[in-house]
């Protein structure tokens, strides 16, 4: 059973907030994965949404808690995080007898710590009004008929599991490793069975099992307990060919009982979850399940290939739309990974219409569509497609688009012959293109409309951009590596928990010819963690990964992958030209969870992910050329520092962890950054106008020579450094160290500051010299931007 309570006006993550918390009767423990209907009349009768999902610990005895009305514990949620407490009101009188009725009431409370928030709850709730699981409002729940419980029904109900996606490649992987699916043109289905019961979700989580109710009529005939498939419904043409658009004129004529679904992977099985099963022996368990099942041929198990089959190089032959190639030991990962990947015959993906064309005869349809794709969050113009509709998809599509129909364009921008023959609308609606190839000037060349698509939202829709395959494969591979440890099966050399976290491999090396292993690192990070938060927690991420010590293959990463953390979070600002979000850490545990993924140093923005545009930092990073001698170095730093000094501007310093320092510069967050980024760029220039011979500006290696590169280019949108004490990826084991000005000599040797030496500095009570480092609180003048003529 789950101890419950009524929170009623919703948490608040606010500690001057008090939340009545109302005790109810103990919940069975399905409501706990349930989100749908539960019929009037039955207890907790109405809608309910699986809003936060996560785990609990109690801080302290919890029986004690309750027994004395004061239950303290920490939850480790997706939204909800830190430390709470829940307090016991004093009775009024009319609730003392609460067998006869009464209430017993309780306050919710957040503790102050680093999960805590001062800002308006109401507004932060109203913004994260929708499922955890689904993504779904209240009132598409409300929408959706058959996920329904019966408050007397005690086992578990099935949830939605966020599909894998793959990603575009531009040629198949090769290898043992890999299986080959044919690529299906139809709709992506998830179909949950429970009991005879059959639900089939979308993509996006989205109930359409009354659009194929023939498909969940026959898996209803399915003889499981529970299971999740996962596939693809689609229309055959008379070629025997899945199209996608005799998919939509099937669903149009309502011909649903002819579409077949096309099954490749199993989630789950009469109570056992197989996601973290190699995807080989997932497929194996699919295969066995479906041998024989007799559903006229409507549901079929997708067969896969090895390379040496021969029918990979004939798929596009074949007329085909292309190739799923999946790594076969990986486990199943939600979200777009590089363990399966997807190679096109044809060049198709979803665009959002922003407008149309009126057709040039009487007939009131389409003349064209204008279409487009997101990218930093504007809708970017990529074309016009006037063919692929016949006239009555024409006359549909323009009754739907009329009522969609806007003023001003949605583009950023259109050429003005666009603008003249357009009529635009909101841009709502998503449509599959197929076109031969992108021009250099980014149009779609030859755009053939094939259908809408109602399962992707616009707002996700991005350019697809191939996937170098060799990237693609080592990325891949990480992700298995990754994903290892979260099997059933122990490592062989144990695993060990740093701050709450589990390290799996703890013995192996890092940095070869040391001692020094993956559990030393993960300590040194968890002994840092006060110091090194500020400038890593809440700011975009990207990470130097060396998943087997940097004796190996290392890569930098910005986005999720398969076996990610709970504690590793997407920041919502999406990678340029992927699909995949930036991602951050909140805290120690989300610290040590990236060592657990093989991250060694850790290089954030210079701004926090709820201003992105606004950087609270600057940063000179003195770059030398390697025949400039360290007591240069250390003049150029008081060199910055004192025109620093001159703009009234205190700095601080800090080594590289390598041949270089930086000079950083804490800032309020007034500015933009190309405000920010101008004004170091004036500042390097002026160095290199006064000292030609000493200092150069621009990144040229060959200018370089016998000077130091005033690098000022890490002051802009997406632009990096490594964090202060961050280890780097060098032999060593060297960490990027702050230091007190008055540290900074010729005589210093940057070299002797690794994970041992800084350590210790930290414990022996040398106390951290940027400590104050967000205390300070300045800003550059105006009068000072003015005067280099920088736009504010």
């Amino acid at each position: 059973m789950l101890k419950s309570w009524a929170v009623t006006r919703g948490p608040s993550l606010n500690p001057a907030d008090k939340r009545l918390a109302i005790e109810t009767e103990d919940h069975p423990v399905s409501y706990g994965s349930f989100e749908g209907t539960i019929p009037k009349g039955e207890y907790g009768g109405g809608t309910v949404m699986l809003w936060d999902q996560g785990t609990w610990e109690p801080i302290g005895d919890p029986r004690e808690g309750l027994k004395k009305g004061d239950l303290k514990f920490k939850l480790h949620g997706e939204r909800l995080g830190g430390s709470w407490a829940l307090v016991r009101m004093k009775p009024r009188p009319q609730d003392t007898n609460r067998k006869n009725g009464g209430r017993n009431n309780w306050l919710l409370i957040k503790h102050d710590d680093k999960a805590a928030n001062e800002d308006d709850a109401e507004a932060w709730l109203e913004s994260n009004a929708t499922s955890i699981v689904s993504g779904r409002p209240m009132d598409e729940i409300a929408r959706g008929k058959s996920q329904v419980l019966h408050s007397d029904k005690t086992e578990s109900t099935l949830s939605f599991i966020p599909p894998e996606l793959a990603t575009l490649a531009d040629k198949v992987p090769s290898g043992e490793k890999w299986v080959h699916e044919v690529k299906f043109d139809g709709y992506r289905l998830q179909a949950l069975i429970e009991d005879g019961q059959v639900r089939v979700l979308t993509r996006t989580g989205l109930d359409w099992t009354h659009k194929f109710s023939g498909i969940a009529r026959r898996l209803g005939r399915l003889k499981v307990r529970s299971a999740i498939l996962d596939g693809e419904v689609v229309a055959l043409n008379s070629d025997g060919v899945s199209s996608f658009k005799a998919l939509q004129d099937s669903l149009r004529d309502g011909h649903s009982e002819d579409l077949q679904y096309y099954v490749f992977d199993l989630l789950h099985l009469d109570g056992e979850d197989l996601t973290r099963l190699p995807l080989i022996e997932r497929k194996a368990r699919l295969q066995k399940l479906l041998k024989g099942f007799k559903s006229d041929n409507r549901v079929n198990y997708s067969e896969h290939f090895t390379e040496q089959s021969g029918f990979v190089t004939k798929v596009c032959d074949l007329k085909l739309e292309g190739l799923i190639s999946k790594r076969a030991d990986a486990p199943y990962a939600s979200g777009r990974a590089r363990t399966w990947l997807k190679i096109k015959c044809h060049k198709r993906q979803e665009f959002v219409i922003g407008g149309f064309k009126e057709p040039t005869h009487a007939a009131r349809g389409i003349g064209a569509l204008m279409l487009g794709y997101y990218e930093d969050e504007q809708l970017i113009f990529c074309g016009k497609c006037g063919t692929g509709f016949d006239h009555d998809a024409s006359v549909a599509l323009r009754k739907q688009l009329d009522d969609l129909v806007r003023k001003t364009k949605p583009f950023e921008d259109v050429p003005a012959g666009v603008r003249r023959e357009s009529i635009w609308v909101e841009p709502k609606l998503v449509c599959e293109i197929e076109f031969t190839e992108w021009t250099a000037d980014g149009r779609l060349r030859h755009p053939s409309f094939q259908g809408l698509r109602a399962d992707k939202p616009a707002n996700e829709v991005g350019r697809d951009r191939e996937l170098p395959v060799e990237t693609a494969q080592k990325e891949a591979k990480m992700d298995v590596v990754d994903a290892k440890p979260r099997v059933r099966s122990k490592a062989k050399t144990g695993k060990f928990d740093v701050g709450g976290i589990g390290i799996s491999s703890p013995d192996r090396i890092i940095y070869p010819g040391t001692e020094i292993t993956k559990l030393d690192l993960a300590q040194y990070y968890l002994d840092v963690a006060d110091h090194i938060l500020p400038f890593v927690a809440n700011r975009p991420l990207s990470m130097l990964r060396c998943p087997e010590g940097i004796g190996e293959e290392c890569f930098f990463q910005r986005h999720m992958s398969a076996g990610q953390s709970e504690h590793i979070y997407e920041t919502g600002i999406p990678v340029k030209g992927r699909d995949e979000d930036y991602l951050m850490i909140k805290d120690a545990k989300g610290l040590i969870s990236l060592v657990q993924w093989g991250v060694i140093e850790l290089h954030p923005w210079g701004c926090r992910v709820d201003k992105p545009d606004r950087p609270d930092r600057l940063i000179f990073d003195l770059d030398p050329d390697p025949g400039v001698s360290w007591d240069k170095v250390v003049a150029a730093a008081f060199e910055v520092r004192g025109r620093m000094t001159e703009l009234g501007l205190k700095c601080f310093l800090k080594t590289t962890g390598g041949k270089g320092l930086h000079v950083c510069v804490p800032i309020e967050r007034d500015y933009g950054w190309p405000t920010i980024k101008a004004f170091s760029r004036a500042v390097a220039q002026s160095m290199e106008h006064d000292a030609p011979d000493r200092f150069i500006a621009t990144m040229s290696k060959e200018k370089r020579k016998g000077r130091i590169f005033v690098d000022y280019l890490r002051n802009e949108l997406t632009a990096t450094a490594v964090a202060a004490f961050s280890v780097r990826a060098r032999p060593g084991a060297n960490v990027s160290t702050p230091l007190d000005w008055k540290e900074l000599t010729p005589e210093l040797k940057p070299s002797v500051f690794d994970i041992d030496t800084v350590r210790e500095r930290i414990k022996g009570g040398r106390g951290d010299p940027w400590a104050d480092f967000f205390k300070v609180r300045q800003t550059i003048k105006r009068e000072y931007l003015e005067a280099l003529k920088i736009e504010l």
